[in-house]
């Protein structure tokens, strides 16, 4: 609910669609925007401006989501883990992951981003174990967490420090992030400044390979530690 309403009776630029998304074995009922491109036409960049008309990306399921909760579904972690899943938007990886037994805290700048990934979690039966949180990386809170997944965060060179100092403040020693990205060519740049930073980056592909460089336009996982 969001301000009385439901997610569903809430007036968003194109309206809402109900979809079911396959992941492996998995099929996930969700609502997303109908017309994520229409928020570009109606882009508000206003400092009085709803968050989710002034940052258009969360409306739309971006191509390394599928890809991140296909991995998700195959985690090797203890049921239970606290997970924190970051730029969730509608929530795929942090429902693949729900699904696997872990326990997630869907988190975004946009807060009816939050709201509607709560929501996709309460559709497909898991939300007992999904938390909200409304995180802006620049000012994040005091926390401490083992496990970090993002899907297609690594778009624009200049976030890139923000991202590295955000996991340098709350990734636990010893814990791990995971990035699920379709091959942009700002994550080259995320790679040697998280390596610079004294971070261990790892990289596979969609097969789960290990691969040596970044590649423009492949689906790539970055696995982040903290030592």
């Amino acid at each position: 609910m969001l301000n009385g309403l439901s997610l569903a009776e809430r007036e968003i630029p194109g309206g809402w669609s109900e979809q079911d998304v396959a992941i492996g074995d998995h099929t996930f009922r969700m609502l997303l925007p109908a017309d994520p491109d229409r928020f570009l036409d109606d882009l508000d960049e206003s400092p009085s401006a709803p968050r989710e008309l002034a940052d258009p990306y969360w409306a739309k399921l971006w191509p390394a989501a599928y890809h991140l909760a296909e991995a998700m579904l195959s985690a090797d972690w203890p049921p239970g883990t606290e997970i924190l899943e970051i730029g969730c938007g509608s929530g795929l990886a942090g429902l693949a992951a729900l699904a696997r037994g872990y326990r997630v805290t869907f988190s975004d700048y946009v807060p009816l981003a939050v709201v509607l990934a709560l929501e996709n979690a309460r559709r497909n039966g898991v939300e007992a174990n999904a938390q909200g949180m409304v995180l802006d990386w620049r000012e994040p809170p005091p926390l401490q967490v083992k496990v970090i997944i993002a899907a297609d965060v690594l778009y624009e060179r200049a976030k890139n420090p923000i991202l590295v100092s955000l996991l340098e403040k709350i990734l636990a020693p010893g814990g791990v992030a995971w990035f699920g990205d379709a091959g942009r060519s700002a994550s080259g740049d995320f790679l040697k400044l998280a390596t610079d930073r004294g971070f261990s980056v790892m990289l596979f592909d969609e097969h789960k390979r290990p691969v040596g460089v970044p590649a423009v336009g492949q689906y790539q996982r970055f696995v982040v530690r903290r030592v």
